[in-house]
């Protein structure tokens, strides 16, 4: 089962994907901001299957938020 952090975390990533596909960098840095904030909280988490992880990886396979 889901835990509500978890959805959370999963529904940032989403709203941070939207705001990079629609050149919102400001948005997209405050939602980049929360995962890295929920990701702290539970630190103990390791492996791939992370929000955060995903975004960076996001950033890095586009150059950076809002570049095609």
């Amino acid at each position: 089962m889901t835990s509500n952090a978890d959805q959370l975390e999963r529904e940032i990533l989403r709203v941070f994907r939207c705001a990079c596909q629609q050149g919102r960098p400001d948005i997209a840095d405050f939602m980049l901001a929360a995962l890295e904030r929920l990701d702290s909280e539970h630190a103990n988490s390791t492996g791939s299957n992370r929000p955060l992880i995903d975004a960076y990886r996001d950033l890095a396979a586009i150059g950076g938020c809002g570049r095609s």
